[in-house]
């Protein structure tokens, strides 16, 4: 059985972020938490900002497997790293739920390169755009969410950023409504990128700290490779011309 958590904060990778428990009335998978977390981070090893967009993609009913999220990430893929061309990589995190007023649905977080994708708006005009003209495959439709912000840009410098990111993010985590009726028993209730984090000279996950130390190692080489020029003054006299040898030892 998966582990479930009550708590307002959970500790990973050596921090302690907080999560949408709704006070500790609702329950959130640790499982999923730590799936978030680690395509979050790996993300942000690859970009110093990273734009996140969070999705509703609703579909049909019978559907027992999968599959439309698949093709979904696909298409997805395949657009933003097209139209975006210094965008390689696309992070994502969907978990599938059901409920009466709702039918089937999967939520989902998408994460791109924040300093090539600013803005949200292209994104979910590709999802809706996805969602209307493949509805044969069993797409209802992609909800849009009215004023409410459903978009972030986290800045890999900013620890606030990452926290209130990582809390937003944590609501696909929750157990109830999870679809436990429709789905095969080979059909995940969620699903991540694969994303392998940037590793710095060291081994360990590149983060913030190791662009400030690359700028400073890079700085040191620079003033190292600057060789500093020899005036006559300089010379010891056995080495000096008959012209420099005229000039005043002492200024």
């Amino acid at each position: 059985m998966r582990q479930q958590t009550k708590e307002n904060f959970i500790k990973l990778g050596g921090r302690t972020l907080p999560i949408n428990t709704w006070n500790g009335s609702k329950g959130c998978y640790v499982e999923m938490l730590k799936s978030i977390d680690e395509q979050m981070t790996a993300m942000l090893s690859h970009h110093d900002k990273v734009l996140m967009v969070r999705l509703d993609v609703h579909v049909h009913d019978r559907l027992a497997d999968n599959d439309i999220m698949t093709d979904f990430i696909d298409r997805m893929r395949r657009w933003a790293c097209g139209k975006y061309k210094k965008n390689k990589r696309l992070g994502f995190v969907w978990a599938r739920e059901l409920s009466s007023d709702k039918g089937l649905h999967y939520h989902l977080v998408l994460l791109l390169n924040g300093d090539v994708v600013k803005s949200h708006y292209y994104v979910l005009e590709k999802a809706q755009q996805i969602a209307a003209h493949h509805a044969h495959r069993g797409y209802r439709s992609v909800p849009h969410f009215g004023d409410n912000p459903m978009h972030m840009m986290i800045d890999r410098d900013v620890q606030g950023d990452y926290e209130r990111a990582f809390e937003w993010a944590s609501y696909l985590a929750k157990t109830r409504t999870k679809d436990n009726k429709h789905r095969s028993d080979r059909a995940n209730n969620y699903q991540t990128s694969r994303i392998k984090p940037r590793l710095n000279e060291h081994g360990d996950i590149f983060t913030s700290g190791d662009d400030y130390k690359k700028a400073i190692a890079a700085k040191a080489n620079r003033a190292k490779q600057v060789t500093p020029k020899t005036t006559a003054t300089d010379k010891p006299v056995h080495m000096m011309t008959d012209d420099e040898r005229q000039l005043p030892l002492f200024a």
